[in-house]
């Protein structure tokens, strides 16, 4: 088999093992203001929205121990979500998203059902050479990280999350 042959083959394993066994949990926009952004979707039919402020226990940006939070909105759509997403407390990655591209379009998410399936799909990623840019540990909650992905032009978050509590509120 010729390297490209190989290459590609390898590339489709390695695929394989990252989605074989996630689903499609969401599309993530970062916005500045998840209540009055989810408020306007609403207005427009896209919703009800939950909302949760996320304040994790340990959290790295590019290789560094940063502290931060975030708020987030979501509306079931189908058997994935839209996500909103806004910076709450401290930098991360969608201070920098905001500041570089205003709001938009963020980061795909692939959830798992157990934590150990998302580190494997995670230890894939990494061993392929690619670069975590963020990630956060929730405790009991669970946890994510995020990944380059040039061959999308935008993140792949990788999850794991137990049930989330009920929202701090709902809009729409």
């Amino acid at each position: 088999m010729s390297d490209r042959r190989e290459s590609s083959a390898l590339n489709l394993e390695a695929r394989v093992k990252i989605t074989e066994s996630g689903t499609l949990h969401h599309t993530c926009f970062v916005v500045h203001d998840v209540e009055k952004t989810a408020a306007a979707l609403g207005e427009s039919g896209i919703g009800p929205w939950g909302v949760w402020t996320i304040e994790p226990a340990a959290t790295t940006v590019r290789g560094r121990e940063v502290p931060f939070s975030f708020r987030i909105a979501f509306a079931s759509v189908g058997d994935s979500n839209f996500e909103l997403l806004a910076p709450h407390e401290g930098e991360s990655i969608y201070v920098g998203h905001l500041e570089a591209n205003g709001e938009g379009f963020h980061h795909t998410c692939i959830a798992y059902s157990t934590r150990e399936a998302m580190r494997e799909a995670k230890a894939e990623l990494v061993r392929q050479g690619r670069e975590i840019v963020q990630s956060a540990d929730m405790g009991e909650l669970g946890e994510l990280c995020y990944f380059e992905m040039p061959e999308m032009g935008a993140l792949l978050e990788l999850l794991y999350v137990t049930e989330l509590p009920p929202p701090e509120k709902t809009i729409g």
